[in-house]
């Protein structure tokens, strides 16, 4: 089965991501201080564009058929539009417990209710072994609602609740 047909099997309506529990993530454009990236890793761009997957929203599946309220970002704030290249894809499909070197998964957030419009949008990157091995590995991008670079690497906020997270740092969509 293709991982757009394994995807589109699941159910996705009135789902949520986010877990139970999880912090405050994504309350605010304000650049904040990075956490401390593995030795030897670039923190990444400047400009919040250019540390997005390019071109996700045409090249990547789309995991949810209508945006789903987000429990772990700023629980109650925002709704998402989730998105995942195909690693990614299979294994928030498959609830893998192990996530390959490669998969990226992309979330858009926006106002519930459409108050303000388009807020950030957060993606995970699972990264080579070594690059974060106290966090699995996973590299975090934060994104403002102006385009602008918030945070990338590893982020302390993003990672306090993913390390947590069944899937290998995933959490998954759930009805």
């Amino acid at each position: 089965m293709s991982v757009a047909a394994l995807v589109a099997s699941l159910p996705f309506l009135g789902c949520a991501v986010g877990g139970a529990g999880a912090g405050v993530v994504g309350v605010s454009d304000k650049p904040q201080k990075a956490s401390a990236a593995p030795a030897g890793i670039d923190a990444g761009p400047r400009d919040g564009a250019a540390a997005l997957p390019p071109g996700y929203r045409e090249s990547f599946t789309k995991l949810t058929l209508a945006r789903v309220p987000s429990q772990g970002h700023a629980t109650g704030r925002w709704e998402l539009d989730v998105f995942a290249n195909d690693a990614g894809a299979h294994a928030m499909a498959t609830r893998a417990r192990e996530v390959p070197v490669g998969a990226s998964v992309v979330a858009e957030h926006y106002e519930r209710g459409g108050a303000r419009g388009a807020g950030p949008v957060m993606v995970m990157e699972k990264r080579e072994r070594g690059y974060a091995p106290d966090h699995g590995d996973w590299r975090y991008v934060v994104v403002g609602s102006a385009g602008q670079l918030v945070n990338d690497g590893v982020i302390a906020s993003c990672a306090g609740c993913h390390d947590d997270a069944p899937m290998d740092g995933l959490f998954p969509i759930v009805p």
